[in-house]
Order: C-alpha cells, then sequence, then structure tokens
C-alpha cells in the first residue's frame, strides 16, 4: 500500500473517532472538562495526520497549504479542549467543528 493510501486510511480512522466524540459531545456544556477530555486527542490525531498528508512529495502545493490550514485550525481546537480538560476556561470563543458529511470517504 502506498504511503498516500495508508494514509488516507489512517486519517479516515482519525476523522471518524472525531466525529464520534463530536456526536458524545453534542449536548454537552462547552466548558464540561469530561467532555472535552474526550474529544481532545481526537482533534490532535486528526492534525498531525494532516500534516503527514502535506508532507508526501506528491501532495500538490495547493493541498498542502490547504492540509497545513486544516492542521492549524485542529490543533487550535485540541488547545482549547485541553484547557478545558485541565479545568481551565476556554479564550475567547469555544465552540466545536461539526463534522463534514462524506468525511469519511
Amino acid at each position: 500500500m502506498s504511503d498516500l493510501r495508508q494514509l488516507v486510511v489512517q486519517w479516515q480512522a482519525a476523522y471518524r473517532a472525531y466525529a464520534d466524540a463530536h456526536e458524545a459531545n453534542r449536548y454537552v456544556a462547552a466548558d464540561d472538562p469530561k467532555a472535552a477530555a474526550r474529544i481532545a486527542p481526537t482533534y490532535r490525531k486528526v492534525a498531525w495526520l494532516w500534516r503527514q498528508l502535506a508532507a508526501l512529495d506528491s501532495t500538490p502545493w495547493w493541498a498542502k497549504a490547504a492540509a497545513l490550514h486544516a492542521a492549524e485550525t485542529f490543533d487550535h481546537q485540541a488547545e482549547v479542549n485541553e484547557r478545558v480538560a485541565a479545568g481551565g476556561k476556554a479564550a475567547g470563543a469555544h465552540h466545536l467543528h461539526a463534522p463534514v458529511e462524506g468525511g469519511d470517504r
């Protein structure tokens, strides 16, 4: 299996885990430490995989830029949720991104 294919499979699994955590958190308060602890690692994993996809030599420059932007967004949400999980408050607006339909294709 190619590096790209392996990363796609890993990204799909990580995104499914993120979507599952998001769904589990749907009706909890944004400052719930347990909910934040549940979703923060999923944000980190998806961000890491976005960076791995961007690092492939075969990834076009425009896709690298998009993947790196997505990684930054997921890392930011991870940081917000890590603060909440540690008992802190979210700085600024705190919201969870809704999963994109078809993210597992």
